[in-house]
């Protein structure tokens, strides 16, 4: 009986992190971006426009970026702080609004 290649399960979570991790990420920042314009002014369906336009780029950028972070932890944890920021950013934005 053969124990399973490391390498495949680096490649299965990182795809895992990329699919999951970035679409909460992308869901995230799209949310934040779209208070962010409504606090500066925006009209509410150009803010949540801008705000879902951005998304795709967001996630693009989150799923090469996952499959170029040199280790799972440095990836995991970039993905915890960059979450961290947005939910700051987000409440901090909507309580001053």
């Amino acid at each position: 009986m053969s124990r399973p290649d490391p390498w495949r399960w680096q490649v299965a979570l990182r795809a895992i992190t990329a699919i999951a991790g970035g679409y909460a990420l992308t869901a995230l920042a799209s949310a934040t971006l779209a208070v962010l314009a409504l606090a500066l002014g925006m009209a509410r369906v150009d803010a949540a426009l801008a705000g879902m336009l951005a998304s795709f780029a967001c996630y693009g950028a989150i799923i090469v970026w996952s499959f170029g972070a040199a280790t799972l932890a440095r990836l995991w944890g970039s993905l915890a702080a960059a979450t961290a920021l947005l939910w700051v950013v987000r409440a901090v934005v909507t309580a001053l609004a």
